[in-house]
C-alpha cells in the first residue's frame, strides 16, 4: 500500500501541472483565477492552468494556487498541501457581508469559523472551533495597518448550502448566530490545517451583502469588485508573507549565533 505522503504529494503535481519542488514554503490560496494571473503578472511569471491553476513567485519562495469553490475541495487543497510542509498558508477570499456594519469592499481577518459544511468533520471533532493562526492574523493585521488601511475582525460561518439566502430558516438561525460573514471554505482550511500542523491565516473582502435588497452577488457587481480590490488584496496577501519570512530569518539569524 503506498504511502499518503507519496499519494498527496502526486495529486499536488497532477491538480497543478508543476513539480512539488517548484512550490514555495509560503502559500496563498484562492477562489479565482484573476488572483493567479495577476500573481503572475507581477512576479513576471507562467500560470499553469490544469484542474488547479497555480503560479511561482520564486525569488519571494510564494506560490498560489487556485483550488475552485467549496468545501470538499477546500478540504482536499490543504490536506494535500501539508504534505509538501508549509510555513505559513495565507487564503485570500471573499465572503457575503451578515452583519449590518459590514459593506461591500471591507476586509475582514476570521477569528473563527462556524462549521456549517460537511468536510472538516473528517479531520476534527465538531467539538473543535475552526481557528486560524493568532501570530498569522497578527502580521496580517500589521500589514493592514502598516498601509493605513481599516478591517474588521469576527467570526464568519461557513456552509456547504449554496442557495441558503432564499431559505428563510437558514436565514434567521445565520441571524441569532450573530456571524459577521459567510462563506464557503474558510472552516474547513482552519480545521484541516489544525489537524495537519499548518500555520493558517485568512483575509476575507466582503463581495456582496446576500440579506440585504439588491445585495446578492451578479455577474456586473462580481465585475466591480474584481476591478477595484484584486491587486490591494492580493499585495496585501505577498506583502503579509514577506514580513513572516523577514521576521523568521532574522529570529534564526539571531538564534544561531546566540548558540
Amino acid at each position: 500500500m503506498q504511502r499518503p505522503d507519496k499519494i498527496s504529494r502526486d495529486a499536488l503535481e497532477r491538480y497543478t501541472g508543476c513539480c512539488v519542488d517548484d512550490f514555495g514554503k509560503y502559500i496563498l490560496l484562492t477562489n479565482f483565477s484573476r488572483y493567479v494571473e495577476e500573481f503572475a503578472g507581477m512576479a513576471q511569471t507562467e500560470v499553469k492552468d490544469f484542474n488547479w491553476k497555480a503560479a511561482h513567485w520564486t525569488e519571494k519562495n510564494i506560490s498560489i494556487i487556485e483550488f475552485g469553490i467549496g468545501s470538499p475541495v477546500a478540504g482536499m487543497a490543504m490536506d494535500i498541501l501539508s504534505y509538501i510542509d508549509p510555513t505559513v498558508v495565507l487564503m485570500l477570499g471573499m465572503c457575503g457581508g451578515i452583519d449590518d456594519g459590514v459593506e461591500v469592499g471591507d476586509y475582514i481577518i476570521p477569528t473563527a469559523s462556524i462549521r456549517d459544511e460537511g468536510t472538516s468533520k473528517h479531520y476534527l471533532h465538531l467539538s473543535v472551533p475552526a481557528l486560524p493562526s493568532f501570530r498569522v492574523n497578527r502580521y496580517i493585521s500589521e500589514e493592514m495597518l502598516g498601509r493605513g488601511l481599516e478591517y474588521k475582525s469576527g467570526i464568519m460561518k461557513t456552509t456547504d448550502y449554496r442557495m441558503w439566502e432564499f431559505n428563510q430558516a437558514f436565514v434567521q438561525e445565520l441571524l441569532q448566530q450573530r456571524v459577521m460573514a459567510i462563506d464557503m471554505e474558510i472552516a474547513t482550511l482552519f480545521a484541516v490545517a489544525y489537524a495537519r500542523g499548518v500555520r493558517i491565516g485568512a483575509l476575507m473582502l466582503v463581495s456582496d451583502l446576500p440579506l440585504r435588497r439588491e445585495g446578492i452577488k451578479t455577474k456586473e457587481s462580481a465585475r466591480e469588485v474584481f476591478a477595484k480590490y484584486t491587486r490591494t488584496h492580493l499585495d496585501i496577501g505577498i506583502q503579509t508573507l514577506v514580513r513572516i519570512q523577514g521576521d523568521e530569518a532574522r529570529f534564526m539569524s539571531r538564534t544561531m549565533t546566540e548558540w
